[in-house]
């Protein structure tokens, strides 16, 4: 067994250098010491990111909100960037799990354990986030979210790499993040969904939205863009957007007894996240 906390990148090309098919990579630990339990595996090694400086912090660019893999929940909910710029990341972060594990939880784990209920992967699938990856060679290659995620617990990374940041574009939006759970609180998701609108003159001229927990990776809901395209807030028909969400869930998960729940489900986390959108007023820029 062996066990690294690399300062900075440097340190961490030669520990990602000497990783092999049992080193796991640890930043908050929140879903990895329950995977190393369900596998019973005792003979690993640890690299400890939570210490490399480049993969901390959040920046503010011209064209994109740039978010260090080590960024916490608790982090996320506290920029007030973040809060009003990617709302539907704030409110992902903020419903995730207990102030505990907001606290330890990072975005870059989040990603990378590629959970099929994950709440803020389904946020960054709506937002076309880049992911940034860092390798043992000390190169850099960004790939899109979709990419990124290949399916249930499965990304693109191979041995010797790192998620390094999460880039999302900027633009004039308007975004919103709901999902049901098995309680109110402290919940994993039994389905949820993320909207992005960009707003041009009080319209919405694209609509980017996702549902999690109805496949391996969040599924794009087509049928529900299509409907929103080209509206204001003021004509989306409520009824309208809750059968098409039943379609949705249909469509993508046809034949799992969990479609007759889903379906029923995500009719009132639609009604919810469409009484939001009314509520909060598109960001302008």
């Amino acid at each position: 067994m062996m066990f690294t906390a690399p300062a900075d990148e440097k340190e961490l090309q030669a520990a990602l250098s000497q990783a092999d098919e049992r080193t796991y990579l640890i930043a908050g630990g929140t879903d990895l010491l329950i995977h190393l339990q369900n596998r019973k595996e005792t003979d690993c090694s640890f690299i400890d990111l939570t210490k490399v400086k480049e993969l901390q912090g959040i920046r503010e660019e011209k064209d994109w909100i740039d978010i260090g893999a080590l960024v916490t929940m608790t982090e996320l909910c506290a920029s007030p960037l973040v809060k009003e710029e990617l709302r539907a990341l704030y409110l992902a972060a903020y419903h995730l799990g207990s102030e505990q594990i907001r606290n330890r939880a990072t975005l870059g784990g989040a990603i990378a354990n590629a959970s099929q209920s994950s709440d803020c992967s389904v946020v960054l699938f709506a937002y076309g986030a880049l992911v940034e990856i860092f390798s043992a060679q000390g190169e850099r290659r960004k790939v899109p979210m979709d990419q990124f995620i290949k399916g249930r617990e499965k990304t693109c990374l191979d041995r010797g790499e790192a998620v390094s940041r999460i880039l999302i574009p900027r633009q004039e939006r308007s975004s919103m993040f709901g999902k049901v759970g098995a309680r109110k609180a402290v919940t994993i998701a039994k389905i949820n969904c993320a909207m992005d609108f960009r707003m041009e003159e009080g319209l919405i001229q694209k609509a980017s939205i996702y549902l999690g927990a109805v496949g391996v990776k969040p599924v794009e809901a087509r049928l529900l863009e299509n409907y929103f395209q080209g509206k204001s807030f003021a004509e989306i028909a409520l009824q309208d957007v809750q059968e098409l969400g039943k379609e949705e869930v249909e469509k993508a998960i046809p034949t799992r007894p969990s479609r007759f729940y889903k379906r029923v489900a995500v009719q009132g986390l639609l009604e919810d996240m469409i009484d939001q959108l009314y509520k909060v007023k598109p960001i302008l820029k």
